[in-house]
């Protein structure tokens, strides 16, 4: 029997900021309060992982910082699961 591990790895992190500043500029997005999903393809051979994931919260309805770091938290937990 093998354990399926659940991780939210180095590598599935989008840290690029060439790839960020590309997501927002042609991605596209859709959303369903308070979320707002905004997705891009790439076929970029620098990228190590087939899925890469990067979450952010807005200051505009989560005015605390405290909140938007649990919220953020809360998601990553999420997606790692």
């Amino acid at each position: 029997e093998t354990k399926q591990r659940y991780t939210l790895g180095k590598t599935e992190k989008l840290k690029s900021r060439k790839l960020i500043e590309q997501l927002f500029k042609t991605g596209k997005s859709f959303s369903n309060f308070p979320f707002r999903v905004v997705y891009n393809f790439t076929a970029d051979e620098n990228v190590q992982h087939a899925v890469q994931v990067g979450f952010s919260v807005s200051s505009k309805y989560f005015k605390r910082a405290t909140d938007r770091n649990r919220i953020k938290r809360l998601m990553r937990e999420g997606y790692r699961l």
